[in-house]
């Protein structure tokens, strides 16, 4: 099943278009399903948006520690949304690799022109001050 849903920058008029996919975990998928709208902050590590602790709780469901460009996982250690958008600090020869492993739960459907600059923004509107974003 796959279902599209959108991540939301209010201090950037923008939305994050989101395919949730539950091929490869289906009882995350649907938990996060269930749970929304999820509203949180977020945080920057590298090239990778994470959110802070969401309601969803789930255990690992076929777990990776390497993702994809543009990969979206729930974090099982810390209850969080992990959006892939580059490397982060411990990604390795072309290997994008999260703090510990994540359940792959979908792809982001729109890749910013400017990738660099797209984080830079969010890092200043919504890291910094700890402003909102909103999975619905």
């Amino acid at each position: 099943m796959k279902k599209a849903v959108s991540l939301e920058f209010s201090e950037l008029h923008e939305k994050v278009a989101i395919e949730l996919d539950d091929s490869q975990s289906p009882k995350t998928v649907m938990a996060i399903i269930g749970g929304l709208p999820i509203t949180v902050t977020i945080n920057r590590w590298g090239d990778e948006l994470y959110t802070d602790e969401t309601p969803v709780k789930v255990k690992e469901e076929n777990a990776k520690s390497v993702v994809s460009l543009l990969d979206v996982a729930y974090w099982p250690e810390g209850s969080a949304l992990c959006f892939f958008y580059g490397p982060t600090p411990i990604s390795k020869q072309n290997k994008i690799m999260p703090y510990s492993s994540v359940n792959m739960i979908g792809r982001i459907k729109n890749m910013p022109a400017d990738v660099q600059e797209y984080l830079t923004l969010v890092e200043k509107l919504h890291v910094t001050k700890k402003v909102p974003v909103v999975l619905r």
